[in-house]
């Protein structure tokens, strides 16, 4: 089969992998469409040979190959996404329903073989059943809105609140969609592109600001602050941001990382988190129980039904076998990209 294997820093080729073999507990799926994460794009610029070994790629689509004897409840040619962490299932984070906090898991994508390839495999109680008209060219974009969603269900009733998205990458356009649908009533997004704060808006943003020259903090004021203030960007910037613009006992997702960079603020700043009695919230992969959790059939349906547009969002589609130019695209900062698929 073919895959998608980095070769050096920045550098992918399409290659020969032998097809992979899948025990009873696994199936073999035949990959449609697999998106390029941040993760993917941060492990292809790492100076860190690992990455040349192993086949990167978790955000997907595709239709089920193979079923392991032990797997039951799907058929083959049926249409699937599936959750890359492979947890323990044994220790007490795990049998609390906290497999994002489980020292003992795998991950497809990144310690196994993962979706950038005709055939990827992974256990059978990873699947996420998709529907017969189910529309593959947008399971990519499953896994990101489940990174959404796992914080965002842990708000409870949203209606005719005012809301802030911070980075209009992927995952704060999706954001912004998921709010809308949750039933926000003032949606303040901020980034630095114009083209994806129009994009925010026609998506259901109501106030875009760009933060080069519009001042965000007198914006959200103006609303009454944010009750609830999804940082997407990662920066330092953006998290200053969010304290600033949250609301009184208003709620912080913090969804954005970017581990290379010093998080440094001021202490005036920074009390302002005991003095707003803020509630600042890390949120860090989406599973819940029961496993793999309710992000996922959430996801599903939500792209099924139309209540989330992947126009516009999906900016760049490649074939597999251009694995490099789409890359290229990705590390490219005159391209305007902000997901890049590759279709198998």
């Amino acid at each position: 089969m073919i895959a998608g294997l980095r070769n050096g820093v920045k550098n992918f080729e399409a290659v020969e992998r032998q097809m992979p073999e899948i025990n009873d507990d696994e199936v073999l799926i035949k990959v449609a469409f697999a998106g390029i994460c941040g993760s993917d794009i941060h492990r292809g610029e790492e100076d860190n040979a690992k990455w040349d070994t192993i086949v990167l790629g978790h955000e997907f689509s595709g239709v089920i190959e193979k079923i392991g004897a032990n797997v039951t409840g799907y058929k083959l040619g049926q249409k699937v996404s599936a959750a890359p962490l492979c947890p323990c299932h044994k220790c007490d984070a795990c049998l609390e329903g906290n497999f994002s906090l489980c020292k003992g898991y795998t991950f497809v994508g990144s310690r196994k073989d993962g979706a950038f390839a005709e055939y990827v495999v992974f256990p059978g109680k990873n699947l996420v059943p998709l529907s017969d008209d189910f529309p593959l060219e947008k399971g990519a974009l499953i896994e990101p809105i489940t990174v959404c969603l796992h914080p965002i269900l842990r708000l409870g009733n949203l209606l005719g609140s005012t809301v802030a998205v911070t980075g209009l990458g992927g995952i704060g356009l999706l954001a912004v969609q998921i709010f809308k649908a949750l039933g926000a009533k003032n949606i303040i997004v901020s980034d630095v592109v114009d083209e994806k704060i129009e994009l925010a808006k026609k998506l259901g943003a109501t106030h875009g600001v760009n933060v080069l020259r519009d001042n965000l903090v007198e914006i959200a004021a103006g609303l009454g602050g944010a009750e609830v203030v999804f940082e997407a960007s990662g920066s330092l910037p953006g998290k200053k941001s969010a304290i600033q613009i949250a609301k009184g006992r208003g709620k912080i997702l913090l969804v954005g990382t970017n581990p290379s960079q010093e998080v440094v603020m001021d202490g005036v700043l920074f009390e302002l988190v005991s003095r707003k009695e803020l509630e600042m919230i890390g949120s860090w992969m989406n599973y819940s129980a029961p496993w793999p959790g309710k992000e996922w059939s959430i996801a599903a349906w939500m792209l099924e039904t139309g209540m989330i547009k992947t126009d516009g969002i999906v900016t760049h589609t490649y074939p597999l076998k251009d694995v490099q130019i789409a890359f290229n695209a990705v590390y490219d900062p005159k391209e305007p990209t902000i997901k890049v698929v590759l279709e198998a």
